[in-house]
This record gives C-alpha cells, sequence and structure tokens, in this order.
C-alpha cells in the first residue's frame, strides 16, 4: 500500500502568533559519546498540548556546529525520546536543544528548551576555548529544595548494588518525572540557560507549522525554477509511501509525510529523464544557536578525575550491551488508496514475465508493443475508453518510468497487483490511472532501482522505546555498571501526594543526582534534587 501526499506553505501576514513552552527532563547532563540520553519532553501552546507534531533536539558546540539530532514525533505535545550522543563529538560542554519546526521557522529562540550537558569522548579531548566577548547571558539552577516538592532517600549512602528506595511528597495526585544518574562534576550544579524574551517580531516568511506529518523542505539550486516539474519523493521500509511536490517561484518544495512515521531510506525522482541533482533536502534542524547562547564554560579535566572518566567510560561500553531500550509495538497505519481492482498472484500461475502475466490475467490492463518496446494502457472505465499515456507505475510504492523494463521483469517476486482504471489527480497532475505492484517483503521483489533515482542520506524520524535502566542483579556474570539508576517519567502519587520508588545501586561508586520535576498547573517546572552516595566503604 503507499499513500500520496503534498504540502504547500501559507503566506501568512498576522501578528499575535501562540508561543510554545518546551519542557524538558533529562535523565542525565553528564554522558559518553555513544551513549543515549533519555528525553520526557512536553511542549504547550497557550497552557495546551501543542498542534506541532513533532519536537527537534540536537547538540550545538560552542563553535556553532551541530552535533547528532532526532526528529521525534508528539503524541498530544508528550514524548518518551532519547539523544545518541555521536562518536565524533569531541569532549566539552554543549547546548542541549529542544524546539519545534514552529518555532525554528520563527527564528525565536525563546521558544526553545536549552540547557547544558557535559560529553566526555576518550579519543577526543576538550580544546582550549578562544576568548570570548562576555555578554548579558542569563543562567538560572534547578532549586535543591522545593516547598512542593521533597525527596527522601531512605539511605543518603548505599554500597554498589545494594537495594534502596526514594520518597517523594508533592500535592495529591501529582505525576512527577524521576532520574537518579551520575553527578556531573564539571558544572556547578546542573546549569539550564534561561532564554532572553524575543526583542523582535518574529519574520512570518518561512513560517513551518507541522500540523499533520514531518514536512520534508527540498530548495532548487536552479536560478529559475520550473515550477511545472513534478518530483517524486518515495519513502520505504515495512510501509512504502509516494508523495510528489512542486516547486513555488522561490524554488521551495514541500513534502509532508502525514501519518507515515516509519521509514528505512528515502528515493527522489523527476517525471523527466534528468537525474534531479539540482534539488536539495534541507534537513530539518534549527540554525545554529546566536552567540548570545555559545559562551560556553570552558571543561577543565583534572589528572585526579581519570579514574571516575574509566568508570564513565565502562559504564557506557556496557550498559548499552545488558540494558538495552526495547522499542514499542508500532500499528500499521493507513497508507493508500482505494484500489478499483486487487489481484494476488498467487491465485495464477506465473508467466516467464510481468507482460505476459499481466495481459493473461487482468483484462484491464492492455500489454502493447511500439518501436519494440512493451507499453502499458490502461482501460478508462468510467469513460469506456482507453488511456493514451502509460499509467503511474509503482513497485512497493517507487515510481517506475522505464514500462519496456518492467515488462521483461519476473513476476515471481510480486505477490499482488493493484489497478487504477480512472483519471487519478495528485496535486494538479493527473495520471492516466495506476499500476501497482507489491512484493512479498516490500523489498521491490529485486527490481533494481532506477539509475536516475536518487538515494537520500536523511534523519530517520524515532520510534518510542521502553526504557529499564533499575533492571536489578539478573546473575554473577552480567556487570551492572549503569550510571543512570533510576528513570521513570510519570510517577503517581497518592491521595496523601505520597510515593516510595525502589531502585538498585550499580557496582560503579560515586556521587549520583537524584532529580524530580513536575509541570504546575499554570505553566511552570518545579525541580527538587538530592544528592546520593554510591560507596564501597
Amino acid at each position: 500500500m503507499i499513500t500520496f501526499g503534498s504540502f504547500a506553505q501559507a503566506d501568512l501576514n498576522t501578528s499575535g502568533l501562540p508561543k510554545e513552552n518546551v519542557y524538558l527532563h533529562s535523565a542525565k547532563n553528564f554522558a559518553v559519546v555513544g551513549e543515549a540520553i533519555p528525553l520526557s519532553i512536553t511542549i504547550t501552546m497557550d497552557q495546551q498540548a501543542t498542534v506541532s507534531q513533532f519536537a527537534y533536539a540536537d547538540l550545538i558546540s560552542r563553535h556553532g556546529k551541530r552535533y547528532g539530532g532526532a526528529v521525534i514525533p508528539l503524541e498530544e505535545g508528550k514524548a518518551s525520546a532519547y539523544l545518541t550522543i555521536p562518536q565524533n563529538t569531541p569532549s566539552d560542554h554543549y547546548l542541549l536543544r529542544i524546539y519545534s519546526r514552529y518555532a525554528a521557522s520563527l527564528k525565536d529562540e525563546a521558544q526553545y528548551h536549552q540547557e547544558l550537558i557535559t560529553v566526555v569522548n576518550p579519543n577526543i579531548p576538550p580544546s582550549q576555548p578562544s576568548p570570548q566577548t562576555k555578554n548579558d547571558t542569563q543562567w538560572e539552577t534547578p532549586s535543591a529544595a522545593n516547598e512542593m516538592m521533597t525527596i527522601a532517600p531512605n539511605d543518603p549512602q548505599i554500597g554498589p548494588g545494594d537495594p534502596s528506595s526514594i520518597n517523594l511528597k508533592a500535592s495529591p495526585h501529582s505525576k512527577l518525572t524521576l532520574s537518579i544518574s551520575r553527578k556531573n562534576p564539571f558544572l556547578d550544579k546542573a546549569k539550564w540557560i534561561k532564554p532572553a524574551p524575543s526583542q523582535k517580531e518574529p519574520s512570518l516568511a518561512h513560517l513551518l507549522p507541522e500540523l499533520r506529518g514531518h514536512l520534508i523542505k527540498g530548495t532548487l539550486t536552479e536560478a529559475s525554477p520550473d515550477t511545472t516539474k513534478l518530483y517524486f519523493l518515495s519513502a520505504h521500509g515495512k510501509q512504502s509511501a509516494l508523495y510528489l511536490g512542486t516547486a513555488n517561484p522561490k524554488g521551495e518544495i514541500y513534502f509532508d509525510l502525514g501519518a507515515l512515521k516509519n521509514y528505512d531510506f528515502l528515493l527522489l525522482q523527476s517525471d523527466t529523464d534528468s537525474v534531479p541533482f539540482s534539488l536539495n533536502l534541507d534537513l530539518p534542524f534549527a540554525p545554529p544557536s546566536s552567540a548570545a547562547y555559545l559562551d560556553l564554560p570552558p571543561l577543565d579535566i583534572s589528572v585526579a578525575q581519570k579514574g571516575m572518566l574509566d568508570d564513565m567510560v565502562l559504564g557506557a561500553s556496557t550498559t548499552g550491551y545488558f540494558r538495552k531500550p526495547t522499542q514499542k509495538n508500532l500499528q500499521p497505519i493507513v497508507t493508500g488508496y482505494a484500489p478499483d481492482r486487487g489481484y494476488n498472484l498467487d491465485d495464477y500461475n506465473r508467466f516467464e514475465d510481468l507482460a505476459t502475466t499481466l495481459k493473461e490475467y487482468i483484462p484491464t490492463v492492455l500489454v502493447r508493443k511500439k518501436a519494440g518496446k512493451y507499453h502499458f494502457k490502461l482501460t478508462n472505465v468510467p469513460e469506456n475508453s482507453v488511456f493514451e499515456g502509460n499509467p503511474l507505475m509503482l513497485v512497493d510504492g517507487m515510481p517506475v518510468f522505464e514500462s519496456d523494463q518492467l515488462a521483461h521483469f519476473s513476476p515471481d517476486k510480486f505477490k499482488r497487483a493493484e489497478i487504477i482504471n480512472r483519471q487519478f489527480y495528485i496535486l494538479s497532475h493527473a495520471f492516466d490511472g495506476i499500476l501497482s505492484l507489491i512484493s512479498y517483503d516490500n523489498d521491490f521483489g529485486g527490481y533494481p532501482i532506477p539509475d536516475r533515482a536518487l538515494y537520500l542520506e536523511y534523519p530517520p524520524i524515532q520510534q518510542p522505546v521502553n526504557w529499564k535502566f533499575d533492571a536489578g542483579k539478573q546473575n554473577d556474570h552480567s556487570p551492572d555498571f549503569r550510571s543512570i539508576l533510576l528513570w521513570q517519567e510519570e510517577v503517581q502519587l497518592d491521595e496523601n501526594g505520597k510515593a516510595t520508588i525502589p531502585f538498585t545501586a550499580s557496582q560503579l561508586p560515586g556521587t549520583y543526582e537524584i532529580k524530580v520535576s513536575q509541570i504546575t498547573p499554570d505553566g511552570r517546572q518545579i525541580w527538587a534534587t538530592k544528592e546520593l552516595e554510591v560507596s564501597d566503604q
């Protein structure tokens, strides 16, 4: 099954746009390259769930370079997500940013969440930053004591591998997010950037809200873009989908993926014989933060901290193996159209090629030869006639323009053929019917990807996972070097506003930080923190 989609950008000329607030509780702010940092994200718009369907996470260096990036689907403004630290990230402090495409298109950093985290790379030590002019960037720290929330560990000091628990108290029936992770020794507490209010009216020229699905934007490099040329973007994975687009006068092309949130790769083709090298797909992430946000403190590592860093690297190399997150089961989505006719090819004896098989079994598909090459013509059932042009030919959602090559291909790897015997419109473009072939494993059935198709490197949409950090002791042969001892995104308090959460310490001694956060009804994120010692003494 395939789906068709498009997007037309609206030209808005209004003021007083709604503002988004981004709330983030990250499981840790001290990580080793290769680690995945669990994130609990909530985005509101005027104190209601945002209409944005996606959030974005990335790391920005003090030099304005982006490292990593995640495209995160939201459900009613919330997401249980993660950001993986790329292996090439140098040791340093970074901005961890969370934002929507809506805020990014407005270039309004006041609608981002930005906080500092520290990354350690055993192969790339930190460099000394060049002197920078001090600015008016404001910093604030989560309060270690909060009247609305209290944290009381059963034991402020426990041994490696020992079980313990945390007693929480807040307003009755509150929902809290709780993390226990290795304390960051390189930042004085957890510093959070306080965005300054925007001093200018945000630009509406490139407003890009994602109201239906993820938007993929392409930009033509031609000086005079052809606004009639048709581009085909097909997404392939467990399900296939096809999207069409044409350029606006600025040379911009938008593809709206709609409900599709899982693909392995993308293919780009045009409706002509030319290779579409003139179309570049833009990454969906926001531009680097302004200089006011990049006056980061230097990362100074001493020789005395080598043992602690070795422990962190050891934990990162083993935790991912023994404590992998499990992916949630995803329900298939409806990604197709209603064909006029469908044929299960296993019900028929297949001939040596598709041309003969379709000709013998599907009366509404006519196979013709012209100048020694095969062509397909479909009957136009409503008009009781035959289309003059070729239909839109698809193999697992991938457009195919060489009808003769398709006609000579073996039908053995295709399980189904679906036909639309009427004029079919996508955007304002009319096709003379559709001939769609579906393989058994959604892998094109061995049919070659067209030479003129571009295989695109584009960030995948993150899939939801289940985390289990407090796994406890499995057996004597399972080393437990977790730097995150506990991660619970929704701790439900009882009618007395209390909850007791058990956890188990890992084998890594050191100082850990207990962090609890809550979003209040009036739209504030409040924090409480406490230290915990894991010691073998």
